[in-house]
């Protein structure tokens, strides 16, 4: 096992190691005002969509800024249309249960099989109970370093699949 294997399995078993992860990935993807003007508010999005692609399958595309019905990410897989909606926030900002109504009532528009809403913090009770039965799913920040976690280790496979085997030396 090299130094990356080491260092991803300590990662991932490790819940100090994932937590920090956690808080790094809000500070990284938080929206900053003045920093807005020059960077791209759709970075957050696009990290969970490559996420999702990579750990579910599929096909994600990213939604445009406006017009998009409060859906950040469509994902297309075979079995069928899934939306997701992502947060970044803070510990202090748990999710409510606005952005499932939003998923839940863009699923029933779209005939979409499911959806799910994404966030770096976590879902205040009513968001939980809220989502119960209507096949969205809540990935809270913990989550979010697992699948973060486990799209490395897929992305490393496939890097490792390419690598050329050696040459036996003679």
């Amino acid at each position: 096992m090299n130094y990356q294997e080491n260092a991803l399995k300590a990662f991932s078993s490790h819940e100090d190691m994932k937590e920090t992860l956690r808080i790094g990935l809000y500070n990284r993807f938080k929206r900053d005002l003045e920093m807005e003007k020059e960077g791209n508010p759709l970075l957050f999005e696009q990290f969970a969509a490559e996420i999702i692609t990579t750990v579910r399958g599929g096909r994600t595309y990213v939604t445009k800024g406006s017009g998009d019905f409060g859906i950040d990410i469509e994902e297309h897989s075979d079995e069928g249309l899934y939306l997701g909606q992502v947060k970044c926030y803070s510990d202090q900002n748990l999710v409510g249960f606005d952005p499932i109504a939003i998923v839940h009532s863009q699923m029933i528009k779209q005939g979409a099989a499911g959806g799910y809403v994404i966030t770096t913090s976590d879902f205040s009770s009513n968001a939980y109970t809220y989502a119960k039965g209507l096949n969205i799913d809540l990935i809270n920040g913990k989550q979010v370093v697992d699948l973060w976690l486990d799209y490395l280790d897929a992305k490393h496979d496939r890097i490792n699949g390419l690598q050329p085997i050696p040459q036996m030396q003679n």
